[in-house]
């Protein structure tokens, strides 16, 4: 394997935030046009459109035409309302990345983790393209390899806290990967190494939360074996528009005698992609 690329998952450390601010930032912002667009196939926003232009119709005796243009006009709505969400959102990843060392690095029992890749200086090639080989901070410190001729950039994060709500749970947070290093296997080796911290702390699960709208990495936590622990609707527009949220679990059994040597055979396999 091309020794020449490389991604490495370590933790946080000093300098990191800013790398962190606009990996988590595109990440929240990426997924809303998709979910802009499955509202608008929602039966609600047909039944808001069929109702406003009944009432124009019915009670203003507005023509068809101008009854028609209910359409557009709901679905403005409807982007503002999800962009102003979204941005909401942003605004508080933005503020706990500035927070990281209080919130996930001053205990034992949390921690935030980024992949960062490696790549030569004069690379010609677009990341999509290449394989990369994916280890931890201490398979890359005792591979010894020399990196004097490469960049290196913050290319996904991971994050696990201690659960408020559930008693000796955790929650994984902020699972992301850039865009472009996406399929290669590093949120899988993400999610591998925020497991893996949960069974070492004595977790008894670790849950992640998803909506329908990122189906992708709802489909990576079931293959890992999180199971389905509840859905429940989020407001977008008040009570008027919502989306699906699922929360899954990861069930951590540490009197099982073939649980854990099986997470450790995974993550001892140099974090190799599935």
């Amino acid at each position: 394997m091309d020794m020449a690329h490389i991604i490495v998952i370590r933790c946080y450390k000093p300098g990191d935030e800013l790398y962190c601010k606009e990996i988590l930032k595109n990440s929240v912002m990426s997924s809303m046009n998709a979910t802009f667009l499955g509202i608008l196939f929602k039966e609600i926003f047909f039944q808001v459109v069929i109702l406003l232009s009944a009432i124009m119709f019915i009670f203003f005796g507005l023509p068809l035409t101008v009854c028609s243009l209910v359409i557009p006009a709901v679905a403005i709505l409807v982007y503002i309302g999800t962009y102003l969400e979204f941005l909401t959102k942003a605004m508080e990843v933005d503020k706990e990345v500035f927070n990281i060392p209080r919130v996930y690095m001053s205990n034992a029992f949390s921690c935030f983790w980024v992949a960062e890749a490696f790549e030569p200086y004069l690379m010609n090639f677009n990341p999509k393209d290449v394989q990369y080989k994916i280890m931890t901070e201490q398979q890359f410190c005792d591979s010894n390899i020399d990196v004097s001729s490469h960049t290196k950039k913050i290319v996904g994060t991971v994050a696990l806290s201690k659960s408020h709500r559930l008693d000796k749970g955790a929650w994984i947070k902020r699972l992301c990967v850039h865009e472009q290093y996406r399929r290669k296997g590093i949120a899988s080796s993400l999610l591998n190494v925020s497991i893996q911290f949960a069974i070492d702390q004595g977790y008894s699960c670790a849950n992640v939360v998803a909506s329908e709208y990122t189906q992708g990495g709802r489909e990576l936590c079931l293959k890992k074996g999180f199971e389905l622990q509840q859905m429940y609707h989020k407001s977008i527009l008040g009570s008027l528009i919502t989306i699906l949220i699922y929360e899954l679990t990861y069930q951590i059994k540490p009197d099982s005698d073939n649980y854990a040597p099986m997470i450790d055979i995974r993550l001892s396999n140099h974090l190799l992609n599935y």
